[in-house]
């Protein structure tokens, strides 16, 4: 999942602006400025926006439900792209990708191998981050000669205790897990956000509407279905072993409402991955803890280079 949060930083006093749109533009002049742009893939079945910039060992990053590629990624992608090829793109059915494919993690995973081909990449580290942590997972076990690295943040994997997802339901006084993810009301923004992360941050009302339009009205058919046959198609992913061959660094926010430490330290031991954890720190680490999560990705990438 991504977080929505860093839009907070913006002025919430011009209230009469859309600080979502202002917001993208600004990320956008960003990323060129650093020389990252952005271009759009597409074949009979799905398109796909993704963003490329720099030279070196390919880095993908990998984004999760509520945001695209680059609401989750601008700071990652502005660091790394200095000594690596760094990619990032719209998950199928988020921001503006989509396919007519079924919605399901196959279908996410059998996308990013048809985009690699397409932009001639052989092999790459994947970064991912809660469900983009799944997507990543199921593209190394599938595809383990195109992967060099494994980073995976806050994402449990096929260890993962699914019985789990019934105590976060009542946590949050929710019928089902898609409810706190797929929101058909702007007022449920604030109530992600505070699941999210690690100090709860109000959003005024004005803003939550603004966010609803830009990140969470549309496709929520596609999403529901993405989310309600994720616990099936994890559960494929038996050996494990396959993930003991690719180095691996699984990090984690101490303070997770969503998925707790337990399952990452867990995970880890599973796969003999490196196990690194943020205190202060909930669902979201690149936005809770930004420095320490850089600095912890960098340490496990850069000695790769």
């Amino acid at each position: 999942m991504n977080y929505l949060v860093i839009l907070l930083s913006i002025l919430v006093s011009f209230s009469s602006c859309n600080l979502v749109k202002m917001s993208g533009r600004h990320t956008v002049k960003s990323l060129n400025k650093n020389e990252i742009y952005s271009s759009v893939f597409k074949s009979d079945s799905l398109s796909i926006k993704y963003w490329k910039g720099g030279q070196g060992p390919t880095l993908v990053f990998i984004h999760g439900f509520g945001g695209d590629g680059t609401v989750t990624w601008e700071k990652e992608l502005k660091h790394f792209v200095e000594t690596n090829t760094i990619i990032t793109y719209d998950l199928l059915w988020f921001g503006d990708s989509y396919s007519n494919e079924p919605a399901n993690l196959s279908t996410q995973t059998s996308a990013l191998e048809k985009l690699l081909a397409h932009l001639q990449i052989d092999s790459a580290t994947l970064i991912g981050q809660s469900y983009g942590g799944f997507v990543a997972l199921d593209f190394a076990y599938k595809f383990p000669d195109k992967v060099e690295r494994l980073v995976i943040a806050n994402s449990p994997g096929p260890t993962f205790d699914i019985s789990y997802l019934d105590t976060v339901c009542k946590n949050f006084e929710l019928n089902t897990i898609s409810d706190l993810f797929v929101l058909e009301d702007p007022n449920n923004i604030q109530r992600l956000m505070n699941a999210a992360t690690y100090s709860d941050k109000h959003i005024p009302k004005f803003l939550r509407r603004q966010m609803f339009d830009a990140y969470f009205h549309k496709n929520n058919a596609e999403q529901i279905a993405l989310m309600t046959s994720l616990p099936a198609e994890q559960s494929k992913m038996q050996d494990l072993s396959t993930f003991k061959k690719i180095p691996t660094l699984v990090l984690w926010g101490e303070n997770d409402e969503i998925f707790p430490l337990k399952e990452g330290q867990k995970f880890a031991t599973a796969i003999d991955a490196k196990f690194v954890s943020i205190p202060k720190c909930g669902h979201g680490p690149q936005v809770d803890q930004h420095k320490a999560f850089l600095k912890i990705l960098n340490d496990f990438i850069q000695p790769q280079l």
